[in-house]
């Protein structure tokens, strides 16, 4: 028979040293390893700190059990990390630098905190690195170096909506601390608003009564508001004429044409020049009235030193960064011309290039605003001027643009209805400028020019069309 083999048993001291290992040694010193600071769990009301950690993320589970919405994770400089709600100050830097960010969609942005100082704020990442925001329409995420938390209270300068002879007042905040703002008429007031009260919103399409109820989410609109001006096609008619561009100027004192830099206060280098645009929009079908309107922006009423002595009044290569850097032109002419056709075009108006997200002026989220300004609000800043300018509704009237936010994906085809021409993405904002309805299609303007049923950014625009399915366009 065989004998069976003795098992050697493990000594107990033996397992007793290994389990000490497993759970006491070894998480212990991960644990040190992996020590990221020091975060204290503070109550904002009384200033008690309610507990310590050396690990952001305990930090966090601990100020998720506190009910409470003055709590807030702080560092061991004092700097907020995380609150339960509140506000993102964008104004921590100098004029000349911008705060990037990284869209929910991951796309890249950057925004200026001195146009526009305030922000949602949404959350913190896990981490503590990052903070979520929104402003002017896009969610995004920013180092958290970047930015400053604050608690609501009253005595903050936030950025409200009003509204003033039946016109939509944006009043922006440029300093939250010392009140500084701008406030300007964007558009017609959506009849969903009344008068002496303030509106809470940063997106423009969604309002709320009270800060509150921003947080909860509790809106006063079901469906969204998209500003007539701030969403039309660069890819429209404009019916003004030079009457009417000399006649908004005319309400600022300007009368006469600028020779020189620095100007006198009725002097400017728009006046009398309304058929340089007119006749760009007759060659290249972009909206002479928008560029108008933009120019009146970049140029201060075509006032700025780059406008009289560069003939740029678009800022073309004026980055905050370099403002120097501005493009020197032949004449106004000239420059309006390029703005049309190798920004626009080309650029902005071109579904091939990176730059473009719709040819209207926009937001942070959505159209020319994304990638051509660092100022969050220079959509609805641009708009404003559009605004003024089409003051009896010709424009409007005439240009029947329609705004949705996708529920699918919407795909643009060519004339012969086949072979597509470009598409946007579900959740994408889009505004279509109809030409006709068609059975189950929509005949719509093109963003860029179409030949033999594709894109051809070269060529002339003119009696360029596409279609778009009424069923994906909801």
């Amino acid at each position: 028979m065989k004998q069976k083999r003795k098992v050697k048993k493990i000594p107990f001291t033996m397992v007793l040293i290994l389990l000490i290992l497993v759970f006491v040694v070894i998480p212990f010193t991960i644990l040190k390893i992996t020590e990221d600071g020091q975060y204290y769990v503070e109550d904002l009301n009384t200033s008690e700190v309610q507990a310590s950690y050396k690990h952001y993320i305990f930090a966090s589970f601990k100020m998720d059990t506190i009910d409470s919405k003055y709590v807030c994770i702080k560092d061991e400089n004092g700097k907020i990390l995380r609150l339960q709600s509140g506000i993102v100050n964008l104004k921590t830097k100098d004029i000349t630098e911008n705060t990037e960010y990284t869209t929910d969609t991951d796309e890249t942005g950057y925004v200026n905190g001195n146009y526009g100082a305030d922000a949602q704020y949404l959350g913190t990442s896990f981490n503590g690195k990052e903070v979520h925001f929104k402003i002017s329409g896009v969610q995004a995420w920013t180092d958290i170096n970047n930015v400053e938390l604050c608690f609501y209270n009253d005595s903050y300068t936030l950025s409200t909506y009003s509204v003033y002879n039946s016109s939509l007042i944006h009043t922006i905040s440029t300093d939250i601390v010392h009140g500084g703002v701008n406030s300007i008429s964007i558009g017609p007031a959506p009849k969903f608003l009344k008068k002496d009260t303030i509106y809470y919103s940063y997106d423009g399409h969604y309002f709320y009564s009270s800060f509150k109820d921003l947080i909860e989410d509790k809106k006063i609109n079901e469906e969204p508001y998209y500003n007539y001006y701030q969403y039309t096609p660069h890819r429209t008619t404009s019916y003004l004429n030079n009457i009417v561009y000399n006649d908004f100027l005319s309400e600022y004192g300007i009368n006469k044409t600028a020779e020189t830099y620095p100007c006198m206060d009725n002097e400017s280098a728009l006046y009398n020049q309304a058929n340089a645009f007119l006749t760009t929009q007759k060659n290249y079908s972009i909206n002479a009235s928008m560029m108008f309107a933009l120019a009146l922006n970049e140029s201060g009423f075509g006032q700025s030193q780059y406008a009289i002595e560069y003939n740029n009044l678009f800022g073309h290569a004026a980055i905050d960064e370099n403002p120097d850097n501005a493009n020197l032109y032949n004449s106004l002419a000239d420059c309006i011309q390029q703005h049309a056709y190798n920004y626009l075009q080309k650029g902005y108006l071109n579904p091939k290039d990176s730059r473009y997200h719709g040819s209207w002026f926009g937001d942070k989220a959505s159209g020319i605003n994304v990638d051509y300004a660092s100022d969050p609000y220079w959509g609805e800043k641009a708009a404003s001027f559009y605004y003024r300018l089409d003051k009896n509704g010709i424009d409007k009237e005439k240009n029947p643009i329609r705004t949705v936010q996708l529920s699918k994906d919407l795909k643009v085809y060519a004339p012969n209805k086949k072979d597509v021409l470009y598409s946007y993405k579900k959740g994408n904002i889009v505004s279509i400028h109809i030409l006709k309805d068609e059975n189950e299609y929509y005949k719509i303007s093109s963003e860029a020019p179409v030949k033999k049923n594709h894109l051809e950014i070269d060529s002339k625009y003119k009696n360029s069309y596409a279609y778009i399915k009424k069923s994906n366009f909801k």
